[in-house]
């Protein structure tokens, strides 16, 4: 499965970076009780917070490494398309050069901070895709093609009625 670019506002990274981790955590209120020690509340979920770390490489990539830094520098938030989830508004919080900087090397670490309310489940995209039928083929053969089983086949397309003839041209959601 090939994945998209991460982005941010309009700036696009022209290679994702090497390491991105986004971690959640829950705000939690702790507080002393004279005689009985602590207690702590869940006080429900928290924001994302995304970091991570990459490098410009090549002719160019300390104008890239500007470029990311103008970016950094304009306040407010702004959309960040993660990989294979669904973009969600951010802060672009911490941007760090790494080590020295190189005609053709820039180190860079990043951190962004999710604005507003989360989300109630965690959003991913859907990248499910479709193949046309062709001469001969069955659900049976396309689920072997796809590393799957016949019944996700079935649950994924109810429009089909016979798994042994689809027809050819028909388009088969595939997991």
């Amino acid at each position: 499965m090939a994945l998209g670019p991460m982005s941010f506002r309009d700036y696009v990274w022209p290679r994702n970076p090497e390491t991105v981790t986004v971690a959640r955590r829950k705000n939690v209120g702790a507080y002393r009780i004279p005689r009985a020690g602590d207690a702590l509340q869940d006080l429900g979920g928290g924001s994302r917070a995304v970091k991570g770390s990459g490098a410009f490489t090549g002719p160019g990539c300390a104008e890239e490494f500007r470029r990311l830094a103008a970016v950094f520098a304009a306040e407010g938030p702004g959309q960040l398309l993660l990989p294979g989830m669904a973009p969600f508004p951010a802060v672009f919080s911490s941007l760090t050069q790494k080590g020295d900087a190189r005609p053709d090397y820039v180190g860079y670490a990043f951190e962004f901070l999710e604005d507003g309310a989360p989300p109630e489940a965690e959003s991913v995209v859907d990248v499910r895709r479709t193949r046309a039928c062709g001469p001969g083929d069955t659900l049976f053969s396309l689920a072997a093609e796809c590393g799957s089983d016949v019944d996700a086949l079935r649950s994924l397309n109810p429009g089909i009625e016979w798994p042994n003839d689809p027809g050819e041209g028909t388009e088969v959601t595939l997991p």
